[in-house]
């Protein structure tokens, strides 16, 4: 405690100037009035009675002059304008950064039933309640979106109550662009300092911001908040239909110790709340294993993944949130495919006929291809062009296309975009991409052509196959792919092979994994901008979506993927972020398909947000960069003691009042 006033050596003669006069005041002997009475006897018993209780008189009067003084004593403390040590010093503009992200939940050391946010939470109010009345603090959150949690303010009353409200997050703290904030915040503020609580769980960028931050111009300090570093984690989890058996599913689920000793867990596989699978794992430190469940009901469509002790208890294994994942698999409709052949092909038509689950087939002829009288050729998914000897149409539907010999007229220019290198008599088919998907489990070693089409590839092209060299067979990818032969299968043995049916199954698979609903899950935290087609809802005359999910609901504006959110859509696409995993559905809320709608899986997709290893460990921070104790709280409230002071001082001023009109000190 400091006076801000009058100073010590200057209070001590006030008060002890005031204390003589007060008491030389009460060692005057009072004199008493004279009073002629008629029976001096019975005064004088009286007088007696009085001189019995004289002590308790001088007792009296004693009180009354200790009550004097302490009036004296609080008048000269009022004068000298008594402050705390933190009032006096020189102001400080303090900005706390809380890591808010998903290992913050995990537990703390020494306190099992207490999570390393609580440990934050309680270290910022005891910063709070220690800044002085010329002091500022700021409180902003950090895990995969900045907050504000407090605005800058000298009032602890409104500041500590919003620290309540914090709660882990699911993702990682994004650390520079919470400390740059910081910085913004109070860097040109007087006496800036930052201090940042965390458990030391970061991902490489945030140490790296973190300890720039530490070597910076404004002071940065770190209060680490750790606990044990035992997790357990799903760390992928899908869902996928076989290539070749849309009937059937494929789950696969990785599953990671992240911790430092073995561990034995069940995990748990759930599909439309009916379990499907059960898995023991024995996994020793840092290790991960892949669990695989083939051949499930194509049915189902959503899976949930669990990890449960042996006991079959669902107690967390250090985080709570990464011991479930979610899976979609969406449906998909038949593509509509249209061939058009003058119908002396059948080799073709044929093996678009055996793909009845994948395609719904409509033939036309080149004629109405060309005059546009056919509305299914403006509303398919795939055009097979197989036209034999007519003309092709002079532009092409907006689709996937698949052209035979798309240059067989020389004196004719075709509407393909893949533009013509040489024509070759009876190529041979030398080279192939055997990796590429339309040419799985494809050999065509030894077929024969009559004649052929090179092509004139640019960059981006996709060389399917080779004639000496040159390509002869070419995908162009876009909005839609475009798959050209350069030649025509009946001027060839090819349609005699079995690798002619599995090309058209191939590129009918190909197509189908582009198109809407293959799009069935994203990582949590970033902004990701999706196509509605790829969701699985059509795009034409959608403005707006709704997007609910587990999270509380918002208005939307901030993209979070929130129940009730809604959102703007422009040319089909929509940006979405979502933070908390589980399951989205997304539906439109205009255009001809108003109210139709999609599902979303969301998970947790990185490894840092699970591991509770402290890598602030290896960091070796500066010695002013570590945070000292936490500081004890400001002693009294704000504002001017001097006023308290008085306040006491009339209290006992009225007190002495009272007690001298109630004759207790006369």
């Amino acid at each position: 405690m400091s006076f801000a006033g009058l100073s010590l050596a200057q209070l001590w003669p006030l008060f002890a100037a005031g204390g003589g006069a007060i008491t030389v005041l009460y060692l005057l002997r009072m004199r008493r009035r004279q009073v002629v009475v008629p029976f001096a006897a019975l005064w004088e018993r009286v007088t007696r009675e009085s001189e019995s209780r004289r002590l308790w008189r001088r007792l009296r009067r004693l009180l009354s002059w200790l009550l004097q003084m302490l009036v004296l004593a609080l008048v000269c403390l009022a004068l000298g304008d008594p402050r705390p040590e933190v009032w006096l010093r020189d102001p400080i503009s303090l900005a706390i950064v809380i890591d808010t992200s998903a290992s913050m939940a995990g537990p703390a050391a020494d306190e099992p039933d207490t999570t390393r946010l609580d440990l934050a939470r309680r270290r910022a109010e005891q910063e709070i309640l220690a800044l002085g009345p010329a002091d500022r603090a700021v409180v902003l959150e950090a895990s995969e979106e900045l907050g504000v949690v407090a605005p800058l303010s000298s009032d602890p009353a409104s500041v500590v109550p919003r620290l309540q409200r914090l709660t882990p997050r699911f993702g990682e703290a994004d650390l520079p662009r919470a400390l740059a904030l910081a910085s913004h915040a109070v860097g040109e503020r007087p006496g800036p300092r930052i201090l940042v609580l965390t458990d030391g769980a970061l991902d490489p960028g945030a140490v790296d911001a973190l300890r720039a931050c530490t070597e910076g111009p404004i002071p940065c300090e770190v209060a680490r908040v750790g606990g044990p570093a035992e997790n357990v984690a799903i760390t992928a989890f899908a869902a996928r239909r076989y290539p070749y058996a849309r009937d059937q599913i494929e789950v696969l689920t990785e599953v990671r110790n992240l911790g430092d000793t073995p561990v034995k867990v069940v995990l748990e596989i759930e599909a439309d709340d009916a379990a499907v699978g059960k898995r023991t794992l024995h996994l020793p430190p840092g290790e991960s294993k892949r669990e695989v469940l083939a051949q499930l009901d194509a049915a189902r469509s959503r899976f949930v993944a669990r990890l449960r002790h042996e006991d079959g208890s669902d107690a967390p294994f250090g985080l709570p949130h990464d011991d479930e994942a979610h899976a979609v698999v969406p449906p998909l409709s038949p593509l509509d495919v249209v061939l058009v052949t003058d119908g002396t092909n059948l080799f073709l038509e044929a093996a678009l006929l055996v793909l009845d689950d994948h395609v719904r087939l409509t033939g036309i002829s080149p004629q109405e291809a060309r005059e546009g009288r056919r509305p299914e050729l403006a509303e398919a998914d795939v055009v097979f062009f197989d036209v034999g000897s007519d003309v092709l149409p002079s532009t092409l539907p907006d689709a996937h296309v698949v052209m035979f010999d798309p240059w067989r007229h020389q004196d004719q220019a075709a509407p393909c975009p893949i533009a013509k290198k040489a024509d070759v008599e009876r190529p041979f088919l030398t080279e192939q991409d055997r990796d590429h998907p339309v040419l799985d489990h494809v050999v065509l070693k030894d077929v024969n052509l009559a004649r052929g089409t090179t092509f004139d590839v640019i960059p981006g092209d996709e060389i399917l196959v080779r004639t000496l060299g040159d390509p002869i067979a070419v995908l162009r990818e876009g909005e839609h792919a475009l798959v050209a032969f350069g030649f025509d299968p009946r001027q060839s043995d090819l349609p005699m092979r079995t690798a002619f049916p599995m090309v058209v199954d191939n590129l009918v698979r190909y197509f189908e994994q582009r198109e809407a609903g293959f799009v069935a899950s994203v990582p949590l935290g970033a902004h990701r901008e999706l196509a509605l087609a790829d969701l699985g809802l059509a795009p034409e005359g959608v403005t707006r979506v709704t997007v609910r999910g587990p999270g509380p609901a918002t208005d939307g504006a901030s993209g979070d993927g929130s129940a009730g959110s809604e959102f703007p859509v422009e040319r089909g696409r929509f940006r979405l972020r979502a933070l908390v995993p589980g399951f989205y559905t997304i539906t439109a809320v205009d255009g001809p398909l108003a109210g139709s709608s999609v599902e979303l899986a969301v998970n947790q997709a990185s490894v840092h947000a699970s591991d509770l290893h402290d890598a602030l460990q290896a960091l070796e921070l500066p010695e002013a960069a570590v945070a000292d104790a936490p500081p004890e709280p400001t002693p009294l409230p704000q504002g001017p003691l001097w006023t308290l002071v008085m306040l006491v001082v009339a209290s006992l001023v009225a007190l002495e009042w009272a007690s001298y009109h109630r004759r207790v000190t006369v």
